[in-house]
This record gives structure tokens, C-alpha cells and sequence, in this order.
């Protein structure tokens, strides 16, 4: 466990959260400090964006001493190079800094250009422009950016809301989940595919992206070329739906929750999934409601179902293999495999909702707002440094080298996922998700 970025990223999440409370309780300005950020700056010349970092010059010298402190021993567990992580992580650092100075211009704003996406759009044309120096990649941790995001959103979401949206939006994953894995093994074994491959991309479809694709990979024992098409397509699809469901989500005016939840049930992956949240929440200006909705679908609702469909995958295989190679220890091979992508982190996001639950419950809604702002200035760090690893990491010519059925299936599965997402979050769920608040 010590070696997994979930196990690592819980950690940082509760350290950060019980870090900020005491800061609050002390009356320091020290969480505040290391959790600011240019976005909401708004500014229109470059005067207005200098005196910001003239005047916060303390603060943005300690905020990369401070991230640097809570990164150190996770990447030592991880048998990373510590010294050269941090030197990719200063460059990293650099990055988000002029990340969240472009998505604090007011054109920027006007376009409604949150940091992520501008993070991503930023790390996809250096990536694709400029060959990353190897020194740098060690810091591209994208997971245990991502998943410290998410246990840091946990912090901020109320336990309340959880019981009770959360049964229905348990019910909405697990339909939409099915029918889009059923759709796409389905159409894949009509083509001709095999039945690694077609499971393969039907979980990276229906459930947690990359995660679920590798989960569902080690589970079949598909092929590398199997695993890594499926790996394409979801990135592909991801980043391309990053600017379409929220433009779609506007176009067919849907409330603000309704949004989010269609966005949870359809979006391919958690970051992506998160990007494409902020969009339409700041669209609609509303954007505390859309990501409380896109949570309650996606990271509590679908993703659980990484493991779930593991199982199921692993108990299958064996009736697609040569009597001859069968065997108790392949299958046993193929449960370690699945174990360890079960996202635990969502374990550290229930912790952080029910800690921080605990903490504020006697507190009025002000006092609590006030207290939670540096957490979600934190989360913004969290998630603008996975967004630029991405795009760091992506190499778009790579992912269009796949068979055109390949495409075809994945493509229609993804169509059927976005239709299946608007009728359960507009019409069956759709009071439930209008009142969210």
C-alpha cells in the first residue's frame, strides 16, 4: 500500500485538510497563503497581473517549498528520483503559475477558460511542440495529482448531500455503466473483435478511463496493442469532451445539476470529467453545483465499478481460453490485478467529506465557507498540475495510429453513452438533479 499513489494521495488529502484547520483555528494566513492562486484576477493589463505577484512575492516563493514538502515522501515511496522530481516539478510549478495568470485574464474569463482547461491546452502544445526532457517526467505524476484532487474535493463536500443524493446517483451509474460496456462488447464481438479487446474497451468506456481499461486489461489478459488502443481512444474521446459535453449541456439548456450529472455519466475520465464540470459550471455560474453533481455520478458512482467489472471480467475469461491453458494461478493473477486499480482514494474522499463533516457541524455557513476556501484553492493546484501532465504526456499523433473498427466501435459505444447520460440525468433523474443546491 505504501507504494500506491491512492494509499499516498489520501495521506497528502487529510494532511492537507487537518493543516488548514489548524492554520484557521491559529488565525494564521498561512493556508491561504500557500493555496492562492491568479485566476480570479480578472486583470486587463499586464500592470494589474505584476503588482499581483509583486505584492504576493512571499507567497509564491513558499507555495513550491510547501508542495515540495508533501510530495518528497510519496516519491520516495514510489521509487522515484527524488532529485530529479523536483526539478521537474519546479518547471511544473513555473507552468501552473502562467497557467492560472492566462485563465485570470479577463478574455480568458469572458470565455469562461477555467484553469484546467487552460492547463490542458497549455501542456498539449508544449507536448506536442517541444520534446520533455527526461529529467522532467519523473514529476508528471498525473495520478497522484488527480487523486489528491479528489480526496481534497471530498473536504469540501457536505456528508449530508452524499446520503441523499446518493442512492440515485448510485442507480444512474450502475445503468449507465452497464448499458455502454453491454453496447460496446456487444458491437466489438459483431466485428470480429476479441473478447479481451471488446471488454477492454468497453470499460474504458463506461467506467474510469485509463484505470478501467488497465484493470479490464490485466483481467482478460489482452494484448499490449489491445490495452494501449483502448488507452488512445479514452484520452482522445476525454479531451475532445472536455469542450463538447458542456457546450451540448448549454445548447439543450439542462439545470446546472443536470449538467453535472450528465457530464459524471458520460465524460470517460475523472480529470477530464473535472475540467469539463468547471467549464459548464462557470458558464452557467454555477459551478459549485455542477461539480457536486459530476462527483456524486462519476467518482461515487461510476468508479467504484472498476472493480466490479474486474471481477466480473475475471470469472469470464477462462471460458474464452484453450482448455489447455487454463489455470487457477492465471486467474489468480488476474484478481491481484484488479485489486490493486480499485480506486481506494475514494475511500479518501469519503474520509475528508466525513471529517470535515465532523468539524464544521456546529459551524454557521459563513464561518464554514470562509474555512474551506484555501481547500479549494489547494484543489485548484491539485488538479491544474494533473491537467498540465496530461497534456504534457499526450502525443497526438500516437493516439490516431488506431483500426478504423476499432474506431468504429469505440465511437458508437461513446454516442450511446452520451444519449444513455442525458435521458437518466434529464428525464428519469432530472427533478432530483434540478434541485441540488
Amino acid at each position: 500500500m505504501l507504494k500506491t499513489e491512492d494509499f499516498w494521495a489520501t495521506i497528502i488529502g487529510l494532511l492537507a485538510l487537518f493543516g488548514v484547520w489548524m492554520a484557521w483555528q491559529a488565525g494564521s494566513p498561512l493556508a491561504q497563503m500557500v493555496a492562492l492562486n491568479a485566476a480570479g484576477l480578472h486583470w486587463q493589463n499586464w500592470g494589474t497581473l505584476f503588482a499581483f505577484f509583486d505584492q504576493r512575492w512571499d507567497a509564491i516563493i513558499l507555495q513550491p517549498v510547501v508542495f515540495s514538502l508533501f510530495l518528497a515522501i510519496p516519491v520516495i515511496f514510489l521509487n522515484l528520483d527524488l532529485e530529479r522530481f523536483l526539478m521537474g516539478f519546479v518547471v511544473l510549478f513555473l507552468l501552473a503559475l502562467v497557467t492560472f495568470s492566462i485563465a485570470g485574464w479577463a478574455q480568458s474569463a469572458r470565455f469562461e477558460l477555467e484553469p484546467p482547461v487552460v492547463a490542458l491546452l497549455l501542456g498539449l502544445l508544449i507536448g506536442n511542440l517541444v520534446t520533455i526532457p527526461d529529467w522532467i517526467k519523473p514529476a508528471l505524476r498525473v495520478e497522484l495529482y488527480l487523486k489528491t484532487g479528489i480526496v481534497l474535493l471530498g473536504a469540501t463536500f457536505p456528508l449530508s448531500l452524499l446520503l441523499s443524493a446518493g442512492p440515485a446517483a448510485l442507480v444512474q451509474a450502475a445503468v449507465g455503466t452497464i448499458v455502454t460496456v453491454g453496447a460496446i462488447y456487444g458491437l466489438g464481438r459483431w466485428r470480429g473483435l476479441s473478447h479481451g479487446q471488446s471488454a477492454v474497451l468497453g470499460t474504458g468506456a463506461g467506467v474510469c478511463g485509463v484505470s478501467a481499461a488497465m484493470a479490464a486489461g490485466s483481467a482478460v489478459e489482452a494484448r499490449r496493442q489491445e490495452i494501449y488502443q483502448a488507452i488512445s481512444l479514452v484520452i482522445l474521446f476525454s479531451l475532445a469532451w472536455v469542450v463538447v459535453l458542456p457546450q451540448l449541456a448549454v445548447f439543450f439548456r439542462v439545470s446546472p445539476g443536470q449538467g453535472g450529472a450528465w457530464i459524471g455519466t458520460s465524460e470517460l475520465a475523472d480529470a477530464a470529467g473535472m475540467a469539463a464540470a468547471s467549464s459548464f459550471g462557470a458558464m452557467v455560474g454555477h459551478t459549485n453545483v455542477v461539480i457536486k453533481a459530476f462527483t456524486l455520478t462519476k467518482v461515487i458512482g461510476r468508479d467504484v465499478w472498476i472493480g466490479l467489472w474486474a471481477i466480473f471480467w475475471t470469472f469470464t475469461v477462462s471460458r474464452h481460453r484453450a482448455p489447455e491453458a487454463r489455470s487457477s494461478s492465471a486467474d489468480s493473477a488476474a484478481m491481484h490485478a484488479w485489486w490493486r486499480r480499485v480506486p481506494k482514494f475514494v475511500i479518501g474522499f469519503l474520509l475528508a467529506a466525513g471529517v470535515m463533516s465532523l468539524l464544521t457541524l456546529q459551524m454557521t455557513p459563513m464561518l464554514r465557507h470562509h474555512l474551506l476556501i484555501p481547500l479549494v484553492g489547494l484543489r485548484t493546484w491539485a488538479f491544474t498540475l494533473c491537467f498540465l501532465a496530461i497534456g504534457l504526456n499526450t502525443h497526438l499523433r500516437q493516439m490516431l495510429a488506431v483500426e478504423r473498427r476499432v474506431l468504429f466501435v469505440f465511437s458508437a459505444g461513446v454516442a450511446v453513452n452520451l444519449v444513455v447520460g442525458y435521458v437518466l440525468s434529464v428525464i428519469v433523474f432530472g427533478a432530483q438533479w434540478t434541485a441540488l443546491h
